[in-house]
C-alpha cells in the first residue's frame, strides 16, 4: 500500500519566529457557561461503542487506545443497551462476577458487568443548553459518577446525542476536578478557575 505514496520534501524553518493564533478568540468557558459547551457532541464526534459481547479486557484496551473511560454498549442490532466504564472493569465487579459464576476472567463480557440503560439517568439536550457547567459538576459530585449522557428527545425516536464528562470539564476549565471538589463555595471555585489559585 505504501508504494502508492512518496516522501514529501520538508522546508527549513530557521527563519520562522511567529506562531499563528486565532483571530477570533473562543469564548471563555466558566462554571456559569451552559453545559452544552463542554459536551462531546455525537453529531460532530463519533461515539466510541462496543458490542455487549466484547470481553472486558478487550474493552479496557479499546478505552486506552481511544483515550476514553466509558464505552457505549450495543446489542447485535447496533442498538444502545448500556455503558461500561473503566471503573466497572478495574473494580470489584469483574472479580465478583467471576466468583459467583465460577468462570475465568477471559469469559467475562461487557454485558456481565455493564450498567444497563434501565439504570441510567441522562440530561436532555434542552437541559444541556440551559443548565450551567457548575450544575453538572454538582450533579456528578452528588452521584459519584464521572459522566452524564445527553439525550435528544426532540424527535419521535430518542437518541443518545452526547456526553459530558468530569475530565472534559476539568480540561476546559484548566483545573483538576478534584481541586474543584475541594472548594467550599461557588466563590472559591470561581477564584480557582479565574486565577488558577488553590484554596
Amino acid at each position: 500500500m505504501l508504494k502508492d505514496f512518496r516522501q514529501v520534501r520538508l522546508q527549513d524553518i530557521a527563519d520562522v519566529s511567529e506562531v499563528v493564533t486565532p483571530k477570533i478568540v473562543s469564548e471563555q468557558i466558566t462554571l456559569a457557561s451552559p453545559a452544552e459547551k463542554v459536551m462531546t457532541d455525537f453529531n460532530r464526534v463519533m461515539p466510541i461503542t462496543a458490542s455487549k459481547n466484547m470481553q472486558v479486557d478487550h474493552a479496557l484496551q479499546l478505552m486506552k487506545t481511544q483515550h476514553v473511560r466509558l464505552l457505549l454498549a450495543t446489542n447485535d442490532q447496533g442498538e444502545f443497551v448500556g455503558i461500561i466504564t473503566a471503573r466497572e472493569i478495574l473494580g470489584r465487579n469483574v472479580m465478583a462476577y467471576m466468583k459467583s459464576n465460577d468462570i475465568p476472567r477471559e469469559d467475562v463480557l461487557i454485558k456481565h458487568v455493564m450498567i444497563a440503560k434501565s439504570r441510567l439517568k441522562a440530561l436532555t439536550m434542552e437541559q444541556a443548553r440551559q443548565v450551567k457547567i457548575g450544575d453538572v459538576m454538582e450533579t456528578l459530585k452528588g452521584s459519584g459518577e464521572q459522566h452524564v449522557l445527553v439525550v435528544d428527545n426532540a424527535t419521535s425516536t430518542k437518541k443518545i446525542c452526547g456526553i459530558v464528562s468530569a475530565s472534559d470539564i476539568s480540561r476546559q476549565l484548566k483545573v483538576g476536578f478534584d481541586v474543584l471538589y475541594e472548594a467550599k463555595s461557588f466563590a472559591d471555585i470561581e477564584q480557582i478557575v479565574t486565577h488558577g489559585r488553590t484554596i
